[in-house]
């Protein structure tokens, strides 16, 4: 027997078919999972401006996975490799509507893995915008610093999330070094 090659648009046809005969059903659209996303592209430009208005080198670290085809949750990435001084740090921007200080815990446990990986400290950058996406304020969080309590019930997209449980510091410069040399 002579097996079949199948081309990608193939394979996504069958492989949706199959999903529909198993009744699987994503938890977010295709269009809810980019409407994220531009939130997250409103925070990462106002983040990246702070840091360069602040003379903070920055190099990109985490992949944007947004338009692949088939994504797979896995091992979240920060955003950025920052430099303060001599020191490296890992940062990931948030962006919110509201300032609840919440992450996915999946990503929480994947952040305190590449602490541990790279022997350095993640910043978590919450950028929350208002309903005009006109920014409001802007928080920031170090993993295994800041305290944090796992929520019990699930958002709704179906994650477990965290929540930083103390007030956080304002992103500013001068906070940012304080919390980290």
């Amino acid at each position: 027997m002579k097996a079949k090659i199948y081309s990608i648009s193939e394979l996504f046809l069958l492989i949706s078919r199959v999903m529909k005969k198993l009744d699987f059903k994503p938890h977010k659209s295709k269009d809810d999972f980019r409407k994220n996303y531009k939130l997250h592209d409103l925070a990462e430009n106002h983040g990246k401006n702070l840091l360069t208005q602040w003379g903070i080198d920055f190099e990109e670290f985490g992949k944007d996975k947004r338009f692949e085809k088939l994504w797979e949750k896995g091992e979240d990435k920060p955003d950025l490799i920052i430099n303060i001084g001599e020191q490296k740090f890992l940062l990931d921007w948030k962006s919110k509507h509201k300032s609840k200080w919440i992450l996915n815990k999946r990503a929480y446990d994947s952040y305190i893995n590449w602490s541990n990986k790279f022997s350095t400290k993640v910043i978590i950058a919450f950028f929350v915008f208002d309903e005009n996406n006109k920014l409001s304020e802007r928080k920031f969080a170090v993993i295994n610093k800041h305290p944090v309590k796992e929520n019990t019930e699930k958002q709704w997209d179906k994650n477990s999330t965290i929540e930083f449980s103390d007030e956080l510091p304002d992103f500013t410069k001068s906070n940012l070094v304080n919390q980290l040399l």
